[in-house]
């Protein structure tokens, strides 16, 4: 048989034109992109609205106790009145009545604090969003030159991506007549990184015990907190050591 020479025959598919289902598939795609964003952005914030429930009724049963203690004091500070007449006093259950209610009270007014950081970080104020430095606190130990501290980083006003970077924590003093700085890991065995790196979607603390080198006179505790990203920000903040030791955190 003769062969027949020529172009080689290439086979064709017929494909129909639909582009309204492309475009169908694409609203599709993107109604389940934007229901996953919302749902994450719905469980975060019930998460948040759940702890702040737990910490308002835990401070109103503690407010119902601090009531009943409150009774209890008024009837024994009567009864007292009564043995005091008949020269007896029951002291030692006095001073106790008043020192639960002491640390009643102490309780509260932590959960009052803890409170209004959940409402801070869930509707913010217009001049704060973002990064922020929430608090530094400073508490002195029995132990001569020992004190614990805290520092808590939030993230106020978009909670629906975590916030991730570096703080830097350093006490700023005076040593043997010069200006001296010290990084908090170098005084702390619970920091181990001069830049601390941080994760969080609502807040995060760092917190430990500090001991002062001997002849350091600390003046300032300097806390500067650089986020990265998209959209990354810096913040810097100084708290006079005077100031923290007597429940001042606010900084300059």
């Amino acid at each position: 048989m003769a062969k027949v020479k020529g172009s080689a025959v290439t086979n064709l598919v017929v494909v129909p034109h639909k582009p309204i289902k492309k475009v169908f598939i694409r609203l599709i795609l993107s109604a389940m992109v934007a229901g996953f964003v919302y749902s994450a952005y719905w469980y975060g914030g019930q998460k948040s609205m759940e702890a702040e429930k737990v910490i308002v009724r835990e401070r109103d049963e503690l407010r119902t106790e601090l009531d009943q203690s409150k009774r209890r004091e008024e009837a024994l500070s009567q009864k007292v009145a009564v043995l005091e007449n008949g020269s007896f006093v029951d002291k030692r259950s006095v001073n106790s009545v008043r020192q639960s209610n002491r640390e009643l009270s102490d309780k509260i007014a932590q959960l009052e604090k803890d409170i209004a950081l959940y409402q801070g970080i869930m509707s913010p104020s217009v001049n704060s969003t973002g990064l922020t430095i929430q608090e530094v606190t400073l508490t002195s130990t029995p132990s001569d030159r020992r004190y614990r501290f805290k520092v808590m980083l939030t993230q106020v006003g978009n909670n629906n991506n975590y916030l991730r970077g570096f703080v830097g924590i350093n006490l700023i003093g005076v040593e043997n007549g010069e200006v001296t700085a010290y990084p908090l890991k170098a005084l702390s065995s619970d920091i181990s990184d001069v830049d601390i790196k941080f994760r969080y979607r609502y807040f995060q603390d760092f917190k430990g015990e500090l001991i002062l080198p001997e002849g350091f006179t600390p003046d300032q505790v300097q806390v500067v907190a650089q986020s990265v990203g998209n959209k990354s920000s810096r913040i810097e903040k100084a708290f006079n050591w005077s100031d923290l030791e007597n429940g001042n955190n606010v900084g300059q």
